[in-house]
C-alpha cells in the first residue's frame, strides 16, 4: 500500500510557516513519501521546493509531525469517550474543531479516569437536578427548602441525610461544571497570556541555600508574561525557574482583578440579575477559579513559558554551535599541539597535514621543575624535524602562561615564522576519555589524547568537534535546564547541517564525521571505514555501493556530500551530484571535450554557463550550483584561519582599563550578552 500525505498536516505546516503551499507540499512529498533527508532536499531539490533552506525544511518537518501527534491524541480521546458511551454529536464536533493539545485536554479533562470526586458522588446521589435548579431558578434556595427536602433528602439508605448535605453536593457539582468548561478555560488562557503577571519573591528560608544571592534580582520581581514569553527575555524566566527549583524563590502567575469570576458568570449564568441564587453562584464561581482554574492556569503558563524558554535557549545554543563548527580552519598543515599543565608538565603532540598522530613528548617549563632549557630544546627539535609552522595551545589552566613561554623562548615564533595560538579546550577532556579516543589511541593516556584533540581542532574544527557530544562544548545558556531530548535533537540537526554544508573527504573522514553525512548514520559510517581499511582508498563514488548496507537510496542521499580528490571521475571531487554526471558527460561529448577539461578549463566552463538550453533542462538553481562547483571544485565555505594576538600588557582582569580597546575572541553569545575571551585570568 503506497503512502499518502495527511492533507490536514500539510495545511497545518503551511499555516505555521507562512510559506507558499506548493513549496510545503513538495517538501512534504520529499520528506515523508520519498524519505529524503533535510540536507539532500535543501541542496539537491531546490527546483522542487522553491529553494527552501535546511532551517525551513526542518520547520516544515516539525510542524507536520506536530499535527500528526495532535491527531493521535484526538483519535484516542474520541475513542475513549465513545467507549464510555458519552460521545454526543455536539461533543464530537467540539473535539474535531480543537486546534491545539491544550484545547483537546480541556475537553477531555472531565472524562479522564480518576478517583471519584465530591461532584461525582453527589451526582450518584441524584443531586444533579438540584444543581441545575440552583443555576437557573429565579427564586432563592431558601424559598424551596420544603420542596427540595422531599425531592432530594433520603436518609433511609444513607444517601442524603439533610438539606445542608443536599445543598453542599449540588454546589460541588456546579463548581466542577465551572472548572471543566472548555470555553471558560480557553477564554481565561487567552487573557492570562494578554494580562497576567509573573511574580517572584524570596522564600523565608532562602538564605539556607548556598549562593542564594545569585537570584537577588528576583527577590521582589514582577513582569507581564506576554513580555517574558519573548525569546529575548526568556533567560529571565530560566533564572527564576532555577531559583524556584533551588528553593530560593517562590514564583506565581497572577491575573489581577475579577476577570476569572466574570468569565465563569458569562458562560454559566449570564442573566445573573434575574437569578434568585446569584450571590451563592458568585461564591461558587470564585471558589472554582481560586481553587482550581487559577492554579491549573498558573501551572500551564509556567509549562508554556518553560517550553518557549527552552526553545529560545536551544536556538541560542544552535547558533553558537554552528559558529563554532564553521569557524575558520587551518587546513592541511602539520600542527604541534600542547595541552598545558603545571606539576605534571605540558603534553606535546605532533600531527601531520592529514591529522595523523606522529608522536608525543612532555616538557616541564613551570614549577616545580622549571626546566626552561630542556623544554625549549624539545620544542625547537620538533619544530625543525617536522617543519612545524603552527602551534596550538589549549586555553585551559596555565594556557596563557604556556603561550608566553613559547613566544618568549622560540626564535621561530618571535620572528613570525611559526604562529602560536590559544585554542578552546571545551570538550577536549570529554573526547579524551571517550570510546572513540580509546579506540583510536588505546596506548595513550587522556592528556595525550587531549593534546591530539587540541591540535586537530585547530587544523579542522568541524572534523574534530563532531566526535564530542555537542552539549559538552559549553556554548549554550541554561543548557542543563532545558528539555534534554529536544536539545539533543536540535543540536544533532545543527551538526548535520554543518557537516553537509562543508562536505567531507571520503578517503580521510573519520566514522563520527561520516555518520553525520546525509543518509548514512553510525552503522554505515563504520562500514565505510572498515571497507577503506580493507580495500584502500575509494577511487570513485560508485565504489560506495560495494560497502555493506550502502543501498541505492543511501547513495542518492549521501553521494553529493562525499568527495574523492584525484579519483577516476573529476566530478567526484565536487558538490555535483552523480545524478547529473550523464547530462554533463553528454554535453562534453557534444562539444568535443572531456569531463577533466570541464573541471579545469575556464573558457569551457564559461561556455557551459551560457548554455541556456542546458540550464532549462537541468533547472536554473541546480545549474547555477553546478557552474559554481566547476569554478571552485574544492570549495570550502569556511574561511581560513587568522591568528589572534592578545595584548601582552594584560594578565588578569584587574589589568583591564575602562575606555581601552582589546582584541578578543567571542566564545559564546546569549540573549543576555556575549562572552569574550581576552586572554586574561
Amino acid at each position: 500500500m503506497s503512502k499518502t500525505l495527511d492533507n490536514k498536516a500539510v495545511a497545518y505546516a503551511v499555516t505555521k510557516t507562512s510559506l507558499n503551499p506548493n513549496q510545503v507540499i513538495s517538501c512534504c512529498n520529499l520528506l515523508f513519501l520519498e524519505e529524503c533527508t533535510i540536507p539532500f532536499i535543501s541542496r539537491y531539490r531546490k527546483e522542487a521546493t522553491g529553494n527552501l533552506d535546511e532551517v525551513q525544511v526542518r520547520q516544515i518537518q516539525e510542524f507536520y509531525e506536530e499535527y500528526i501527534e495532535i491527531e493521535k491524541r484526538r483519535s484516542y480521546i474520541l475513542e475513549t469517550i465513545k467507549k464510555m458511551e458519552k460521545l454526543t454529536p455536539q461533543l464530537e464536533e467540539k473535539i474535531k474543531a480543537c486546534q491545539t493539545l491544550n484545547q483537546l485536554e480541556d475537553i477531555y479533562a472531565p472524562y479522564k479516569s480518576k478517583k471519584k470526586t465530591k461532584a461525582t458522588l453527589a451526582t450518584e446521589k441524584g443531586l444533579a437536578p438540584l444543581a441545575q435548579e440552583l443555576l437557573t431558578s429565579k427564586s432563592s434556595f431558601e424559598k424551596h427548602i420544603a420542596d427540595y427536602k422531599k425531592r432530594f433528602v433520603d436518609d433511609s439508605q444513607g444517601k442524603v441525610k439533610d438539606i445542608q448535605e443536599a445543598l453542599n453536593g449540588a454546589c460541588d457539582i456546579l463548581v466542577e461544571q465551572f472548572v471543566h468548561n472548555p470555553d471558560t478555560k480557553e477564554t481565561l488562557r487567552k487573557e492570562f497570556w494578554r494580562s497576567a503577571k509573573i511574580k517572584s519573591t524570596k522564600r523565608k528560608d532562602a538564605q539556607e541555600v548556598k549562593d542564594y544571592q545569585k537570584f537577588k534580582d528576583f527577590f521582589e520581581f514582577e513582569e507581564n508574561i506576554s513580555a517574558l514569553s519573548h525569546p529575548k527575555n526568556s533567560h529571565r524566566f530560566m533564572a527564576m525557574r532555577r531559583g524556584m527549583n533551588l528553593k530560593v524563590l517562590k514564583i506565581e502567575i497572577v491575573l489581577e482583578g475579577d476577570f476569572g469570576v466574570e468569565t465563569i458568570e458569562a458562560n454559566h449564568f449570564p442573566n445573573a440579575q434575574e437569578l434568585g441564587n446569584y450571590e451563592l453562584l458568585k461564591k461558587l464561581a470564585k471558589k472554582a477559579y481560586d481553587t482550581s482554574l487559577s492554579t491549573s492556569l498558573d501551572l500551564e503558563m509556567k509549562t508554556e513559558l518553560k517550553k518557549s524558554s527552552d526553545s529560545a535557549a536551544i536556538d541560542v545554543f544552535g547558533v553558537n554551535l554552528k559558529n563554532l563548527l564553521l569557524q575558520p580552519y587551518l587546513g592541511t598543515k602539520a600542527v604541534l599541539g600542547i595541552d598545558p599543565g603545571v606539576r605534571t608538565g605540558c603534553k606535546i603532540v605532533v600531527i601531520d597535514e592529514t591529522g595523523k598522530f606522529i608522536g608525543d613528548h612532555v616538557i616541564y617549563p613551570f614549577a616545580p621543575k622549571f626546566d626552561t632549557q630542556g623544554s625549549k630544546l624539545i620544542l625547537e627539535k620538533l619544530v625543525e624535524a617536522f617543519k612545524i609552522k603552527y602551534i596550538a595551545i589549549g586555553n585551559g589552566t596555565n594556557g596563557r602562561e604556556t603561550l608566553e613561554f613559547v613566544e618568549d623562548n622560540l626564535e621561530e615564533v618571535k620572528s613570525g615564522e611559526v604562529k602560536a595560538t590559544l585554542i578552546s579546550e571545551a570538550g577536549a577532556s570529554i573526547y579524551s576519555a571517550s570510546d572513540v579516543a580509546r579506540k583510536e589511541f588505546p596506548d595513550k593516556d587522556v592528556t595525550v589524547r587531549g593534546a591530539i584533540s587540541i591540535a586537530r581542532r585547530f587544523q579542522d574544527p568541524l572534523a574534530e568537534l563532531v566526535k564530542i557530544d555537542p552539549k559538552s562544548i559549553g556554548v549554550g545558556q541554561y543548557q542543563h535546564d532545558v528539555n534534554q531530548v529536544k536539545l539533543k535533537k536540535s543540536l544533532g540537526g545543527v551538526v548535520e547541517n554543518c557537516v553537509n554544508f562543508v562536505g567531507v573527504d571520503l578517503n580521510t573522514a573519520s566514522a563520527p564525521l561520516l555518520s553525520y553525512i546525509s543518509g548514512i548514520g553510525p552503522t554505515v559510517a563504520n562500514n565505510i571505514v572498515k571497507y577503506r581499511q580493507k580495500n584502500g582508498a575509494f577511487a570513485a563514488r560508485s565504489d560506495l555501493l560495494n560497502v555493506s548496507r550502502f543501498s541505492n537510496k543511501v547513495f542518492e542521499q549521501s553521494a553529493g556530500f562525499l568527495r574523492i580528490y584525484n579519483g577516476k571521475n573529476p566530478l567526484d571531487g565536487t558538490f555535483i551530484h552523480p545524478e547529473r554526471y550523464e547530462i554533463l558527460e553528454k554535453w562534453c561529448q557534444d562539444n568535443g571535450h572531456s569531463l577533466k577539461e570541464l573541471t579545469v578549463d575556464k573558457e569551457l566552463i564559461d561556455q557551459l554557463a551560457n548554455d541556456k538550453a542546458l540550464e532549462q533542462k537541468i533547472g536554473e538553481m541546480t545549474f547555477k550550483d553546478i557552474v559554481k562547483s566547476l569554478i571552485a571544485p574544492k570549495q570550502d565555505p569556511r574561511s581560513e584561519f587568522k591568528s589572534i594576538e592578545f595584548r601582552k600588557d594584560i594578565r588578569t582582569i584587574n589589568d583591564l582599563k575602562l575606555g581601552e580597546w582589546y582584541t578578543g575572541v567571542v566564545n559564546n553569545i546569549t540573549n543576555f550578552g556575549a562572552f569574550v575571551d581576552l586572554g586574561v585570568k
